[in-house]
């Protein structure tokens, strides 16, 4: 299903069920525009092992 026949079957719907539609989309877009954080400590824990266990191709790359 495309975008446009999405569009078109929600602008086909009643206008109760199009407000619930639109809603449901917002509630989504606060979700997904969240910021999310990495504990400091967990992330640097994290990059010392990939750049341990990956070394050698770090070596590479920076040639």
């Amino acid at each position: 299903m495309t975008v446009r026949q999405i569009i078109t079957e929600i602008e086909s719907l009643p206008r109760e069920e199009q407000a619930e539609v639109w809603t449901h989309l917002q509630k989504q877009a606060e979700i997904s525009g969240q910021v999310r954080y990495a504990d400091y400590d967990e992330a640097m824990k994290v990059a010392d092992r990939i750049f341990t266990e990956r070394a050698e191709l770090f070596r590479k790359l920076a040639q």
